[in-house]
């Protein structure tokens, strides 16, 4: 109905103001800081397309450091405080800012923005177009992380008179449902194992200590991957074609494919612009310098995550795995057995996401204390009662049942939207997964977002 409005752009107009409303509606408050950041950068961008020479350099590298100050005054100031407090005892303040929603994603999109246009990859954009863009409801909060260069030129699509195809709203919506399940039926069948282990840590055998970390691993994965789905929808529905962020991770054999498969948004900004500017720092590039850079980076990606050292040390850890990877491929290591390289990379991201879930450091020590626990390697008392008892007991078991295929065997969603043809029996799963997680939203407390909280 929009595109029959005289007013050109109309679509757009409207597609800028719902995304606004969208992310104010939890927090009106937050909204300032959004449109500060957008049109801070709008005119960092102007500035940088304006200038010549080294001054054009000079602009760009006033412009990270705005944006990263920016981001460290509401995410990181009270953990830098606390950090000089324990280190100098000293006392100094806290501020206690509670960060924007969503800032370190639209903040990172906007330094991937201005880097392009440093590098005369996209033109400084409009206003406009800048704020749309920015704003985007689909990733303005969780991502996927979108570059200008892949965004920009679908507004001519946004704002055609005839609109996305019939097919294309099909495998938007069949694909918006397989997201939805995957969040409401399955990441939140494992938060409840994941969350009732972490509430009794000490009890854990080392068989349920693995058990309640692969949980939490699971839970993140549907939760985010199910997000990252719903949004690549949303944005079909209006013909606009954002990056995939999943590409069945846990199956990986190797950390260097585990980090191709996940978040692959992020892991492709951690190349481009934290990987390759270190590398370029140093005067020689070999196997160590790269080895250092990659762990280098990974500790900031960590740290992007939260203002914790568990969410460095889960950096690190990370880091530290794609380094030896690394360093087995390039000395042309005999490779394992296709089995064991899952199984080793299996376990180092469940020792990772040990750190990533706790509290702190100390915790997530014991947590790997009873991973590995040899003194009570099998025990299973725990188990009785991670599911609860009576009629839901069965229901969480098949879902987490259904997750652990999801998971490891067959298609994944994004395959699954590929492959969508318009047809009954496709027409009557989307209707079955839709009907299925309005039940489960129906009948359950449904857990939010894990990366809504970075």
């Amino acid at each position: 109905m929009v595109r029959r409005f005289p007013l050109g752009r109309a679509p757009q107009i409207c597609i800028l103001l719902a995304s606004l409303v969208f992310y104010a509606w939890p927090k009106p408050a937050n909204l300032p800081y959004l449109l500060g950041s957008i049109l801070g950068n709008w005119l960092l961008a102007r500035w940088i397309a304006s200038a010549t020479g080294l001054a054009r350099k000079r602009i760009l590298q006033l412009s990270l450091v705005l944006n990263l100050a920016f981001l460290c005054a509401f995410k990181y100031l009270d953990f830098i405080a606390e950090t000089l407090n324990g280190v100098f005892g000293r006392h100094l303040p806290l501020p206690g800012l509670a960060f924007p929603l969503g800032i370190s994603f639209f903040t990172l999109t906007q330094i991937m923005y201005l880097v392009d246009c440093y590098e005369q990859l996209v033109p400084a954009n409009t206003l406009f177009d800048h704020a749309t863009f920015v704003s985007f409801f689909p990733y303005v909060i969780s991502g996927p992380l979108s570059r200008a260069k892949r965004i920009l030129h679908q507004f001519p699509v946004l704002n055609a008179r005839e609109g996305p195809a019939a097919e294309l709203v099909a495998r938007a919506l069949y694909l918006f449902s397989l997201g939805l399940v995957k969040k409401v039926v399955l990441a939140d069948a494992f938060s409840r194992v994941a969350d009732y282990g972490w509430a009794s840590i000490a009890s854990w055998s080392a068989l349920e200590a693995w058990v309640v970390v692969t949980s939490y691993a699971l839970q993140i994965y549907f939760d985010f991957s199910g997000y990252s789905d719903m949004a690549i929808a949303s944005a079909l529905l209006f013909g606009i074609d954002i990056p995939r962020n999943f590409d069945a991770p846990l199956r990986a054999k190797s950390i260097i494919e585990y980090w191709q498969r996940w978040h692959i948004s992020l892991t492709s900004f951690i190349t481009t612009y934290l990987y390759t500017p270190i590398m370029q720092s140093f005067r020689r590039i070999t196997l160590a310098t790269s080895a250092v850079a990659t762990i280098a980076a990974m500790t900031i990606a960590g740290l992007w995550h939260g203002p914790n050292w568990t969410y460095v040390l889960f950096g690190t850890v990370h880091g530290a795995g794609l380094a030896i990877n690394q360093v087995w491929r390039r000395k042309k290591m005999p490779a394992l057995p296709g089995f064991l390289s899952w199984l080793l990379t299996f376990a180092v991201y469940d020792v990772g996401f040990a750190f990533f879930r706790s509290p702190d450091v100390t915790s997530a020590f014991k947590i790997l204390g009873r991973m590995f626990n040899w003194h009570d390697p099998f025990g299973t008392f725990l188990f009785l009662g991670m599911n609860g008892r009576g009629p839901m007991l069965v229901i969480y078991l098949a879902a987490q049942a259904c997750g652990i295929c999801a998971a490891f065997l067959g298609k994944s969603t994004d395959q699954l939207a590929r492959d969508f043809k318009p047809t009954w029996p496709s027409y009557a799963a989307a209707v079955a997964c839709a009907l299925l997680a309005f039940l489960y939203l129906n009948s359950n407390v449904v857990t939010p977002f894990v990366y809504a909280g970075f």
